[in-house]
């Protein structure tokens, strides 16, 4: 039985997935293939490169603040009509990513492995894969109209595939590849568990940590920044209540309320990822048998 990972977007909230991969790996369960959205296609394809999740943990206390680029030529270049996209530069963090995955092409990494991003001209789901991952092909009535659900890209950089993947739409700039214009996968998958059924696992685990933030009871707070992160959070929460519908297991750490780039609670969301996991290990071996 091949067993894949289908990490889902949260921004922050994402460092739990690197807790859930410590807790499996201790347990030996193999994870045969990989995907993810936004922050979870960064631990996927930290994963997939060969990192380990102990040099995972010691790599997030890096990931600092410092990393939040500002764009402050945004206003000028607003005020002559040219909109970049996005608040975030987003070159720091590249910078980052590219240090921890050197140069490596996707289609050169030797897990399976299956990112996911949006193209904001056609509104189609993009998979940057390492191996074959067929789309299912969609069709209208008179088959006027016939289309793969996603594109799958193979020549890419990895670094650059995870830029794309994690580009938060307002926040952090879009990037261009070839004709395509690439924006946070989450807007289309934000919990990738079709790709990775289409690498060629047999069951699939998907992990999803805003599912349990909209569950926190209290008010919300009707403040325009409130009420946008909740039309967010509502969003990613629905897509990965369709994907678990597609998962055979699904594990959702509660990581509690967490800004989108909240970098300095990593650790401590790691940790929260990896006693959840640690304690469903045995209903997650039951269900493998």
């Amino acid at each position: 039985m091949k067993v894949g990972l289908a990490l889902a977007g949260g921004g922050a909230s994402g460092g739990a997935h690197i807790g859930v991969l410590r807790a499996l790996e201790e347990a030996q369960i193999p994870i045969d293939m990989i995907g993810g959205t936004s922050s979870g296609a960064m631990v996927a394809g930290l994963y997939a490169s060969g990192m380990s999740t102990s040099d995972m943990l010691r790599l997030l206390p890096t990931l600092t603040r410092r990393h939040i680029d500002i764009d402050f030529a945004l206003l000028p270049r607003m005020l002559k009509r040219q909109y970049p996209g996005g608040l975030l530069r987003g070159d720091r963090l590249y910078q980052f990513i590219k240090s921890a995955v050197a140069e490596r092409s996707i289609c050169d990494i030797q897990t399976p492995l299956a990112i996911v991003a949006t193209n904001l001209q056609t509104g189609r789901e993009v998979v940057f894969s390492s191996s074959t991952c067929v789309a299912p092909t969609i069709h209208s009535v008179d088959d006027e109209f016939q289309f793969p659900l996603w594109e799958t890209i193979g020549e890419i950089s990895l670094a650059k595939a995870i830029r794309a993947s994690i580009s938060i739409p307002f926040v952090f700039q879009p990037i261009e590849v070839g004709d395509m214009i690439l924006a946070d996968g989450g807007l289309v998958d934000n919990c990738p568990v079709r790709p990775v059924r289409a690498l060629g696992a047999d069951l699939v685990i998907a992990v999803d940590t805003i599912t349990p933030f909209l569950r926190l009871r209290g008010k919300l707070m009707l403040k325009v920044r409130n009420l946008a992160q909740q039309v967010v959070n509502i969003s990613l929460a629905r897509h990965a209540a369709l994907s678990a519908l597609e998962a055979d297991l699904f594990l959702t750490p509660p990581v509690g309320p967490i800004g989108a780039l909240d970098f300095p609670r990593l650790t401590t969301v790691a940790e929260l990822g990896y006693e959840y996991t640690k304690k469903r290990i045995p209903s997650i071996l039951h269900a493998l048998s």
